[in-house]
């Protein structure tokens, strides 16, 4: 506002003295109240510079006291001896880019978007996982890997800790060892051999989830870079989907492949906890989940556990 008034008041001053003059050309110089005034009208921009007046009338000026600029409905005012006159403008640039200074020094950089891929298991309350309630995985081969697309990071102590969420997508495979399988049998999931004469050559769940984390994330580094971090909280996620497949020899050498089942009481929501360290745009992790994969009573009690890598956009 006050900049609106400043500029208004400068331009009916050199209305006025424009008018009585007859409408002088449009690049003007004014010698006015032992100021200089300058205005120059082209390429649609209207710019007003004040300048104290020199010795012997020149022209000439050896300091800028104001310059204003009107274009496309806009103003803008920048004065530029404040310091020498002893008096501060709350609107200079000075204080803006100050306050983007601070913005900056306080900015943090999340660690959530990227790529990531690691191993799967499963595993009992007390973290064991060697056949947890006869299902008995394949280490080596289950996988768990996401993206994760969208981030944001919400400081909440300068620099150095924030809250971060955002969305991503997670794959999880399950594959099944001992030449076994998932079969729903009355509403209720369980692990069966395989058929006489049949040999898995995999036996695979794959869940697919979109996921939201809540994680703490500290960076030790202060300033405005920050290489190390570290992150820690909890991932919820919503199932997309879920299958069962079989790929199989048959006795007389014959192969085929199917899948046998949808869904088999799989969870509909999941929960994960996470703890994730990095160094710049590299990570490792390890997710833990309090809750079974499967639905209570109709499927075997066993949890989702993942360690792997993230690379970060």
């Amino acid at each position: 506002m006050k900049r609106t008034i400043t500029f208004l008041c400068i331009s009916l001053t050199l209305g006025s003295t424009l008018w009585a003059a007859n409408m002088l050309p449009s690049d003007t110089t004014i010698i006015f109240n032992k100021k200089v005034i300058k205005v120059i009208d082209a390429n649609d921009q209207l710019k007003v510079k004040v300048y104290e007046q020199g010795a012997q009338n020149d022209t000439v000026a050896y300091k800028q006291l104001y310059e204003g600029i009107y274009s496309e409905g806009k103003s803008y005012e920048k004065w530029t001896v404040a310091e020498v006159i002893g008096f501060e403008f709350p609107f200079l640039n000075k204080n803006k880019n100050k306050n983007k200074s601070d913005a900056r020094k306080f900015k943090m950089e999340p660690h959530w978007a990227g790529f990531g891929i690691g191993f799967a298991n499963v595993a009992d309350r007390s973290l064991r996982m060697t056949n947890v309630n006869g299902v008995v995985l394949k280490a080596d081969e289950s996988t768990e890997w996401f993206i994760n697309l969208f981030e944001h990071i919400l400081p909440i102590y300068r620099n150095t800790f924030g809250i971060t969420t955002g969305l991503g997508m997670s794959w999880h495979t399950f594959r099944l060892d001992n030449n076994t399988h998932l079969v729903d049998v009355n509403g209720v999931t369980g692990v069966y051999a395989a058929p006489a004469g049949i040999t898995y050559d995999y036996s695979r769940l794959k869940v697919v989830h979109l996921t939201m984390p809540l994680l703490l994330e500290w960076q030790p580094t202060f300033g405005k870079n920050h290489k190390s971090f570290i992150a820690a909280g909890v991932i919820g996620g919503l199932k997309t989907f879920a299958s069962y497949k079989v790929k199989y020899t048959n006795a007389d050498g014959s192969t085929g492949e199917k899948v046998e089942a949808h869904g088999l009481n799989t969870t509909p929501l999941s929960l994960d906890f996470m703890a994730q360290v990095g160094y710049e745009d590299i990570s490792v992790f390890a997710k833990y989940s309090p809750f079974s994969i499967f639905q209570q009573n109709k499927g075997p009690e066993v949890r989702a556990v993942s360690l792997g890598l993230m690379l970060h956009f």
